[in-house]
């Protein structure tokens, strides 16, 4: 005979069994995304900028990782790796671990690159790189040597005009910023001028104080020191006022070019496939490093100012940018030759 068994008794045993076959809880663990925030960095962060030591971006690089340094208890290190129009560094960047230790310092020549070099990219400007944020801006500033002939920029178009391809600017290589700006230039004064490049602003800078070149656009944050110390020249600004530091020197809109409007920006992008939650965390750490008083100071002393923006955002700006530098680089027909 089978014995019955009582209902009670049988659930009491089953519930035993269950708790035998199960582990037991463990302590509440971080996901994954929190992991990836909570451990980095792990080792030093190394930003790199695609272009020569000197010129604005560097300089601003600079400011910026050292006060990261602090914050983040780890080293911040820049890396020049110029050449090709700023895609040598920036191709070592795109190949670089997606885990938020390399890190790209971008500027202009980032969004240009794809209308210059086209097919022979080795990365995607769009693609294979995710934006953090935008880090600061400048005005552009037009420069001659102080002992130029031209005392304003509505007279060097005037000489222009009337003898084309006589007179030269610098740059800090094909299709910088100063490049760029001198183009647009060209584009809207109605003029030629011979382009001189050089291997970053800081050489640009050389040859202005020699009097090798008649006139370089640039951030005035290339200049602003030797502007100070009037060593060179400022012709116009680049904005819809003029400067409290130049009060004397008017907008490009003053010197007849109402249209030129132009800034000089730099901003930080990670490879494509970083964590969102270093991303995230890499937002704010900047962020919270551009609204310090020491790095407000001292992007002020070069006359810029921290132009932080949400992750979004700087995405949305380099897609408008790499539409906007098309169109300029195919009118001007603007090779990186």
């Amino acid at each position: 005979m089978t014995s019955a068994v009582d209902p009670r008794s049988r659930r009491r045993a089953l519930r035993g069994l269950a708790a035998l076959a199960l582990p037991p809880l463990a302590p509440t663990l971080l996901s994954a995304p929190a992991r990836a925030e909570a451990v980095w960095p792990t080792r030093p962060v190394t930003l790199v900028v695609a272009f020569a030591p000197g010129g604005p971006n560097d300089v601003m690089a600079r400011i910026l990782a050292a006060r990261l340094s602090t914050q983040l208890g780890q080293q911040v290190l820049v890396e020049n790796r110029p050449g090709a129009g700023g895609t040598i560094g920036t191709a070592a960047v795109a190949k670089a671990p997606a885990d938020g230790h390399t890190l790209l310092f971008n500027s202009a020549p980032f969004v240009t690159a794809p209308a210059l070099y086209g097919s022979k990219l080795t990365f995607d400007t769009l693609n294979d790189f995710t934006g953090i944020t935008r880090v600061a801006q400048s005005p552009i500033v037009a420069l001659a040597p102080v002992g130029s002939r031209h005392a304003s920029l509505k007279a060097l178009v005037a000489a222009a005009r009337a003898e084309p391809d006589r007179y030269n600017f610098g740059s800090g290589g094909a299709a910088s910023t100063s490049h760029l700006a001198a183009a647009l230039l060209e584009s809207q004064a109605g003029i030629r001028l011979q382009h001189i490049p050089y291997k970053g602003g800081g050489q640009a800078i050389t040859a202005l104080l020699g009097g090798e070149i008649d006139l370089l656009i640039d951030s005035i944050a290339t200049g602003g020191s030797f502007l100070a110390a009037g060593k060179v020249r400022a012709l116009a600004v680049s904005g819809t006022r003029r400067l409290a530091r130049l009060p004397d020197v008017p907008t490009f809109a003053e010197a007849g070019l109402p249209d030129y409007l132009m800034v000089h920006w730099v901003g930080l992008s990670a490879p494509a496939r970083t964590p969102v939650a270093v991303l995230d965390r890499l937002h704010r750490e900047v962020t919270r490093a551009l609204g310090h008083d020491e790095v407000k100071a001292r992007l002020a002393d070069i006359g810029a100012e921290p132009a932080p923006t949400s992750r979004e955002q700087f995405d949305a700006f380099l897609h408008q940018e790499v539409a906007r530098w098309s169109r300029v680089i195919r009118d001007a027909r603007i090779t990186p030759d």
